[in-house]
Parts: C-alpha cells; structure tokens; sequence
C-alpha cells in the first residue's frame, strides 16, 4: 500500500491539541466538602463511556487524515504492443565457413554463431526465425521470443547437415517464406555468407525481388578472407550489395570476429522497435473506507453525547 499525498499526515497534529482540549475541559458538577465517601463506589458503565468518548473524537481526526493521504494499492500494468519487428536470420554453414581463422583461433562458422548468439541476446520484445543453408536450406525455427531456445539451436548448427554448396537465393527465400504472413511493424532479413552463388536453384536476384515485393528489408554481410590468408574463393560482394539496396537494406562486410559484431551491432541500432511498451497504473483506493468510518465516529460521538451520556445542565 502506498499513499498518493503523504504530506497529509501532518494534519495528524492536529489531534494532539484536540485531544489536550478534551481531557483538560472542565467538567460541571456540584461542590461538596468531601469525595471521600464517593470514591470507593463503582464506576457505573456510563462513566466509563464518558470518560473514553473523547477518544472518539481523536480518532475520527486520525481516520479523516490517512483518508486526505489517500491510501492506495497500485497494480503496474504493462502492453507490449503486436506489432514490433520480426527478424529472419539466415546464415551460410556451408564448408568453407568452417576453414580459415576469424579472429582469437576461431573458425568463421564458430565465431559467427558466437556473434549471432549475443545479437539475439541483445534484443528484445522481437521475434527472430533461423534459417542456415548450404545448397539446400533449413528452417530450423520460426520467429519466436524464447531467446534461449534459439540460442541452444545455433550453438548446436554445424556444417553438413545438407549437401555442401553455397545456395544464397535459396537461403534468402526461405527466410523471406518464414516472414511472408508477419503482421509486424518491420520484418527483416539478415543474411550472412562467405562464398558466391553456386548452385542452380533460385537465384538471388529472383530472391531479392520476392523481398521487394512483399516490403521486407535484407541486410546482407559479406565474410571476407584476412590478408594473410591464402582463399580459393571470394565473397560476391557486388552481388550482396545489390541484394541489399533493391530491398532498402544496406550490405556489410566483415574480415574478423570483432568487425561481425559491429556490424550486427550497427544492424540491431538501424533497426530498433519503433513501437515500444506502453506502461500505466491502475490504483484501488481505500480513501473511502477511511472517509465512512471517520464520519461514523463523529456520527456515534453527537449520537452519545445528545442521548446516553448527555451532561446534565451546570
């Protein structure tokens, strides 16, 4: 319970004086010479009333300010709002992605799934699908909240899980698939490979016109070889750009661990839900309560002095 105006429980001072000024108010009575012979008498239960019924008044006075205070039970209440951003990401596993050394000993399958990992970790209140492919692709889940089911799923992807290759439109196509029938605000893909298109399945400019038309931003990611290392392959970069701009997306490339992490980074700050939670309170309040049983204090207080424990005249 908390109260909407504490600084009310100042007046609470007020039943200091009130209560002096009813305890010291003289009392009528008649003069005799000596209350010796009355003290050893019983007090009779109307005395005794008489005697507490200030205390009605002090109390009523209690009640009327916690009622000023306004006591209140808050119940937070928050509305994550339908509509946010759904996230697709696809991602080569094919076997060159697990050739080469992409920073602290790592190969560029290892280190990406790391980065991948922390990106989904990152966010928040957006549903994010995975898709990997070689030359075949595989939806290994929809778009969802449970961050920690995915993470367990990308820590466990490996490649040769299909046949090798590097099907780029493919894996774009089925990410684009896993977004078709999204109702959010923004729905993306973000795709990542280290080769070329090499297999004859849709190709990645048919996959790209699919994004188009159905509104979807691709940001595509380029793994490129370091200087020191010796490749008989090279990402098509000028084919990842194009991918990315046909769609409203934006192409980055990547030589090391560090570089990826900025980039999805970049990609998560580009793309931040724009409709965020909505919070309000809503308060039960026993203002009232307090209120009624002040005025029925008062009420029995005037009822007992003009009836019961009404004083005879001076």
């Amino acid at each position: 319970m908390e109260f909407a105006e504490p600084l009310a429980f100042l007046l609470a001072l007020l039943a200091v004086p009130l209560l002096l000024l009813l305890v010291r108010h003289p009392r009528h009575g008649y003069l005799v010479a000596s209350t010796t012979a009355v003290r050893a008498l019983p007090r009779t239960l109307r005395q005794r009333a008489a005697r507490a019924l200030p205390l009605l008044r002090v109390a009523a006075v209690i009640l009327l300010v916690v009622a000023i205070a306004r006591p209140r039970v808050g119940e937070a209440e928050t509305v994550v709002p339908g509509q946010g951003i759904d996230i697709a990401l696809s991602f080569d596993v094919s076997s060159s992605m697990k050739t080469g050394e992409f920073g602290s000993g790592k190969n560029r399958l290892v280190a990406s799934k790391e980065v991948i990992r922390e990106f989904i970790r990152a966010r928040e209140n957006d549903r994010i699908g995975v898709v990997v492919f070689q030359r075949d692709a595989l939806p290994l889940s929809p778009p969802t909240l449970d961050y920690a089911a995915l993470d367990r799923i990308i820590a466990d992807v490996d490649s040769g899980i299909m046949p090798d290759g590097t099907g780029i439109g493919v894996g774009l196509a089925s990410a684009l698939n896993m977004l078709r029938d999204s109702t959010a605000a923004s729905r993306i893909v973000i795709l990542l490979t280290d080769g070329q298109h090499n297999v004859p399945s849709i190709s990645p400019e048919e996959a790209a016109n699919l994004a188009k038309s159905l509104r979807i931003r691709v940001y595509t990611i380029g793994i490129l070889s370091s200087e020191s290392e010796e490749s008989t392959f090279e990402v098509d970069e000028p084919r990842l750009q194009a991918i990315a701009e046909m769609t409203g997306g934006r192409y980055f490339p990547a030589q090391n661990q560090a570089a990826l992490a900025d980039v999805y980074a970049e990609i998560g700050r580009l793309e931040t839900s724009a409709v965020g939670r909505e919070r309000f309170e809503r308060y039960t309040e026993y203002a009232p309560w307090f209120l009624g049983a002040a005025a029925a204090l008062m009420a029995v207080d005037l009822v007992l002095r003009a009836t019961w424990l009404r004083r005879g005249p001076a």
